[in-house]
């Protein structure tokens, strides 16, 4: 019986952990717990991506609680973080950025610059929404 005990008290604990800095970040692409998308190589998942999660300043700077990680050098991936939850979205294109336009207050951001993914690459000036897990494309003036 206390065995039993033991155990219903250990699962009861394991169930109500609250997220630790040593946690990985659950990475969700369209809603879905995947780490990487259809023909990509990028794995958002591996230990370098949990580490740039982890290090990442959570200062909130996109859609009122979230991070908008962008690579300094103009060049890679962008990917959504919230924080709170501890869950990673990746964005759908490699970009290579001239100017990247976002807000705290909005869930929108822009691109001026090339964007590419398999068998899509575009150059121009293309705004994403972020809503619900997922990217969606509202303006596109591509040269």
């Amino acid at each position: 019986m206390r065995l039993m005990s033991a155990i219903v008290l250990l699962l009861m604990s394991g169930c109500s952990a609250v997220h630790s800095d040593d946690a990985n970040y659950k990475v969700l692409i369209h809603g879905n717990e995947e780490c990487n998308y259809d023909y990509g190589v990028e794995d958002f998942c591996d230990e370098y991506n949990q580490i740039s999660y982890k290090n990442t300043d959570k200062t909130v700077n996109f859609d009122k609680d979230k991070v908008l990680v962008f690579p300094e050098d103009n060049f890679g991936y962008l990917v959504v973080i919230n924080p709170e939850t501890q869950i990673a979205y990746p964005f759908g294109y490699l970009v290579n950025y001239k100017k990247l336009i976002f807000s705290k207050d909005s869930n929108e951001f822009c691109i001026e610059g090339d964007i590419s993914a398999y068998r899509d690459e575009d150059s121009g000036y293309f705004c994403f929404e972020f809503t619900e897990n997922n990217f969606e494309r509202i303006y596109d003036a591509t040269r």
